[in-house]
């Protein structure tokens, strides 16, 4: 079982490597593990520069935002995390980016056509409508969007993605800005889209879990 420690250690590292290529603002976006207890999780803080955080940066909380260690205030998104965390039981992880292509996409209302097999793996993306920020309206809904799979583009925002580790949260966080990334490079080319037969689409589909 990953302690406390490594727990924070993680979090710090995964920040710092999504802060690093963009997908993290300087102070948009959070990212968050399980405690070892149960009922606790560990979060970034709100609006502190995402460049250069700490592990004494980081607060422990219940799922109602009490501190239970650090100093400093959680992140706003606590409520969204939280209800990820109950929709997807399995997740130790959860990450909130400001991912600017994957937030035009959802802006612009897009979905995944099977362009390549991460396409695929992500077809079962929800794109959630716009809710104020911070606010149990948000969570709720990106709780529901996480029953059907474990990532979710937030409409004007940015995204959510959960793992059963730190990296897997992470990847697909990662998996969701570049695959909307190469779909606007092909609108830009313009033409028809070259797309993965049907056949593979649903061989292929079933390994979406593994992802």
């Amino acid at each position: 079982m990953r302690t406390d420690a490594e727990a924070k250690e993680q979090i710090i590292s995964i920040t710092n490597e999504l802060f690093s290529i963009g997908l993290l603002t300087p102070t948009g976006g959070n990212v968050s593990a399980r405690a070892v207890d149960p009922e606790l999780y560990w979060i970034t803080p709100s609006q502190m520069y995402k460049g250069s955080l700490g592990r004494d940066d980081l607060v422990c909380i219940k799922c109602d935002g009490t501190i239970i260690e650090g100093s400093n205030k959680p992140s706003v998104e606590y409520q969204m995390h939280w209800a990820s965390y109950q929709s997807r039981p399995d997740a130790t992880a959860a990450v909130h980016t400001h991912a600017p292509i994957a937030t035009a996409f959802g802006i612009t209302n897009q979905s995944f056509p099977p362009i390549n097999t991460d396409a695929i793996f992500l077809a079962d993306t929800k794109i959630v409508p716009w809710f104020m920020p911070g606010s149990k309206e948000l969570a709720d809904a990106v709780g529901e969007a996480m029953k059907a799979s474990r990532g979710a583009i937030l409409q004007c925002h940015g995204l959510m993605t959960v793992g059963k580790t730190m990296r897997d949260a992470a990847t697909r966080a990662m998996m969701l800005e570049e695959t909307a990334k190469i779909l606007l490079y092909c609108k830009q080319f313009g033409g028809d889209l070259t797309l993965i037969p049907n056949d593979w689409v649903e061989r292929l589909a079933q390994f979406a879990s593994f992802m």
